[in-house]
């Protein structure tokens, strides 16, 4: 298997341990996937700087680490949406790896040719669970006013359009392929 867009091991031949079964997916991890939250949380703590303009603050901190947990969140939101399309198109994901960095979805074929139609759907869910939390976060923010809501669905968006970009590996490649292949 080659390496995966922003995937640093070598999945191929990396060991795998595996976790836990759900919704008939099971969730392994490579000996790395306990850097993937602190990660996470990093990227937390550099978007509170940045909104804070670069004051480094106790209060900058707290919300980065408030941030990292909602990324967090969003890749969990961005997983089992593509659990829930697999289920729903009748061609479910086998298992999701988890590594340093982010998850790699693994679908085996089964000796079976998965329709196009499939394909794309199934690619779909991720992106279409994140832009549907994320919309969802920002008209409760702004109904409410909470920092966090507005936040959440800012990074639960960009999660969504940017695992749409036809970048290899990505939800939008494989949608962009499954669209201009020619049977």
């Amino acid at each position: 298997m080659k390496r995966p867009f922003l995937v640093f091991e070598d999945i191929g031949s990396e060991s795998r341990r595996e976790l836990f079964r759900f919704l008939g997916v099971t969730f392994m991890a490579t000996r790395f996937a306990a850097w993937s939250p602190i990660m996470w949380i990093g990227l937390g703590v550099v978007t509170a700087l940045a909104e804070n303009h670069g004051a480094f603050t106790t209060t900058a901190l707290l919300n980065g680490g408030v941030y990292g947990v909602l990324l967090v969140c969003c890749t969990v939101i961005h997983t089992l949406g593509h659990i829930v399309a697999g289920h729903l198109v009748g061609a479910p994901m086998d298992a999701n790896l988890m590594t340093a960095t982010r998850d790699v979805n693994i679908y085996i074929t089964h000796g079976v040719e998965t329709p196009r139609r499939a394909r794309i759907a199934r690619s779909l869910g991720g992106p279409a669970a994140n832009l549907l939390v994320g919309l969802i976060a920002v008209a409760a923010w702004r109904w409410n006013g909470e920092l966090w809501l507005r936040m959440f669905g800012i990074m639960s968006t960009a999660i969504g359009v940017f695992t749409l970009m036809p970048i290899p590996t990505l939800d939008g490649f494989t949608i962009l392929k499954q669209l201009l292949r020619r049977d």
